[in-house]
């Protein structure tokens, strides 16, 4: 039996909590993933995997056994890659996948500059409104606000917030009103993204007065903040968005923010780089992660694209948090 190559079977069955996902994500057969679990059940004259027709589940000395697997391989990997992979440059297929609530300008300046400098990696960008397990559904790392981070053993490493605007078009205000307060929002036809990806309910901060919370009815629900926003554009009726999205359109008039006097205090608004932990990175992966972490830390693109503007966030309200 090959012990090591048996282990490494074994954690992922564990992490992907099935055992024909982790013969699809190892390309081999379920027999032969079976096979290596039994193995080492024999082995080591133990039960490490409770299993029924539906589901699994970790016996007490599987749980075990699981960390020290996840330590041994890790120590195991990053020897290797030291001695024999030191010199190699990063390639292969990196999956990336990105909030759909994020700039899509903010995240072509990060990509293109690290595909400047790992020309051999061919990237796969997802984006993404819904949750998000980046073991199951195979991605290697993430750039995600809180709402969409799922499964365990993440390593979740935060770069900023992103701010929220609620906003409405001229033509809606002129013929509806303008909301002063939060609770006049409930006054409006409200367009959003559906209650499994946004909750209805929002929190409003002011340094004027106590914080308030209203729960926001839509009219208009759709899974895509894109689309929220050109409902909001059509005069449709008011949006809370992203800043980065709308940030022109404040800026030409087409939206105007509403309630000035409040920001929305939004836990859903943290935003993070994720990817698996206890599961040793692939080169291209661990490039890409550090070269994410300084390129949102910096605030501005690292592309060599001349006659750069003037130095500004990368995403418009997306804020570097201290200590990432």
């Amino acid at each position: 039996m090959n012990q090591i190559h048996a282990m490494r079977v074994f954690v992922r069955v564990a992490e992907t909590q099935s055992f024909r996902r982790a013969a699809q994500q190892l390309d081999v057969s379920n027999a032969l993933v079976t096979r290596y679990v039994a193995m080492l059940e024999a082995h080591l004259q133990t039960r490490l995997i409770n299993r029924t027709t539906r589901n699994l589940a970790l016996t007490e000395a599987g749980n075990r056994y699981l960390e020290g697997c996840r330590g041994l391989l890790e120590e195991l990997d990053h020897l290797e890659s030291t001695v024999a992979h030191s010199d190699r440059e990063p390639s292969g297929t990196l999956r990336v996948v990105a909030s759909g609530e994020l700039s899509l300008l903010a995240l072509t300046p990060l990509l293109n500059g690290y595909s400047r400098l790992y020309p051999k990696v061919r990237i796969r960008l997802t984006v993404a409104e819904r949750h998000v397990d980046l073991v199951e559904d195979g991605y290697d790392v993430g750039i995600v606000t809180a709402f969409m981070v799922t499964g365990t053993e993440l390593v979740e490493r935060p770069i900023g917030t992103n701010t929220l605007v609620p906003c409405a078009s001229p033509a809606w205000l002129a013929e509806h009103g303008e909301p002063r307060t939060p609770q006049q929002l409930a006054q409006h036809a409200f367009v959003a993204l559906p209650a499994d990806q946004r909750s209805p309910t929002w929190h409003f901060a002011s340094a004027n007065g106590p914080a308030e919370q209203v729960t926001l009815q839509p009219s208009y629900t759709v899974n895509s903040a894109l689309m929220v926003r050109l409902a909001a554009l059509a005069g449709m009726g008011v949006a809370i968005l992203p800043s980065q999205l709308v940030a022109d359109d404040l800026a030409s008039g087409a939206l105007k923010r509403v309630v000035p006097d409040y920001t929305v205090d939004d836990p859903e608004a943290k935003v993070s780089i994720v990817y698996p932990s206890r599961q040793y990175l692939p080169t291209r992966t661990r490039a890409f992660i550090d070269y994410a972490l300084e390129h949102f830390a910096l605030g501005k693109a690292t592309s060599a694209a001349p006659a750069p503007a003037p130095a500004e966030p990368v995403l418009a309200d997306l804020h570097e948090i201290p200590g990432v």
